[in-house]
């Protein structure tokens, strides 16, 4: 039986003394789904309106669906930073000719919608402050360079002919980068190279660590673990290292990122990694309540409790 998550829970209440702006974290939200509509249009619609959202893509490939999405969060935050996610980038539907011509397409949405895909910093009036940096990103399949986060998987099919992107999306011929991956990332360089005067955090849609993929025997928590796809193997889509070199050189405290739907918090040389998905109806079957992904996860706070709030993993894998 498919399950609707449980109604979003409202942040705790906090001293008026301490209303200092937050920054909140979510991605793989699939509002195409009717089910992650209701629990997205659960959301308190006062709670959050002196914060900012981080929107990590895959909200929806349907343009329609995407633009009252993104102008319904716009309405719930002060502020909301978004990048897209593969599934932004299908062209099924011939509302684009290209899968980069979508691209900017909804970049030019995001504009007349007030969202942010520039880097945006939040301040208090006692001058404290952090800047919230997007990456753009794909990733990188092992054939085409060794920016890639694949691991061999016995029994995997190469050809990902389960894989959606090689059915929906549409690349033009690259001019400027080989590859789409580096596309991308080559659209980050202006951002990359400013100085910043505050503390960063970055977030993309696509991993930035292979590490990232597997789960730590604490994230596990005893589970059996079964692997439902043996013949796909997500390393070849998940991302590639190029992220985590721009996260490195923008100096980020923190990263977000989603794509795999799975959930973690995990700090590597320095740098916090955090993941926090809605994901699909189906991946939720078999979670019991305190698993649900709640609401947005709480990744810093301006009144000085600053720091992620700990959450749980929502997903075995």
């Amino acid at each position: 039986m498919t399950r609707t998550p449980p109604s979003p829970l409202p942040p705790p209440l906090r001293d008026p003394a301490e209303q200092a702006p937050r920054v909140w974290a979510i991605s793989d939200i699939h509002t195409d789904i009717k089910q992650n509509r209701t629990w997205l249009y659960a959301l308190s619609k006062t709670a959050y309106l002196r914060d900012t959202l981080i929107l990590a893509g895959d909200v929806c490939d349907r343009l329609e669906i995407l633009r009252d999405t993104l102008a319904h969060v716009r309405s719930l935050f002060s502020a909301v930073c978004y990048v897209p996610g593969n599934h932004e980038l299908w062209v099924r539907r011939r509302e684009s000719p290209d899968s980069i011509a979508k691209f900017w397409q909804i970049r030019r949405l995001c504009q007349t919608l007030g969202i942010h895909t520039e880097p945006f910093k939040l301040s208090t009036m006692s001058g404290s402050g952090v800047w919230i940096v997007p990456l753009f990103s794909w990733y990188m399949q092992p054939e085409e360079g060794a920016g890639s986060l694949f691991v061999e998987k016995p029994g995997e099919d190469p050809t990902l002919s389960m894989w959606s992107d090689h059915h929906f999306t549409s690349w033009p011929p690259m001019v400027t980068a080989p590859t789409a991956a580096e596309f991308f990332l080559g659209l980050n360089e202006h951002h990359v190279n400013r100085a910043y005067d505050a503390p960063v955090i970055s977030f993309s849609h696509f991993l930035p660590r292979t590490e990232l993929i597997y789960s730590t025997p604490e994230e596990r928590r005893g589970r059996v673990l079964t692997d439902p796809y043996p013949q796909f193997n997500f390393s070849r889509v998940a991302g590639c290292l190029g992220i985590d070199t721009q996260v490195r050189r923008l100096g980020a405290i923190i990263h977000i990122y989603g794509h795999q739907h799975r959930n973690r918090n995990r700090v590597i040389d320095g740098v916090r990694y955090i993941s926090h998905c809605l994901g699909y109806p189906r991946e939720r079957q078999h979670l019991s309540g305190d698993q649900f992904v709640q609401g947005p996860a709480l990744i810093y706070d301006l009144s000085g409790v600053q720091g992620p709030a700990a959450h749980r993993e929502v997903r075995s894998e």
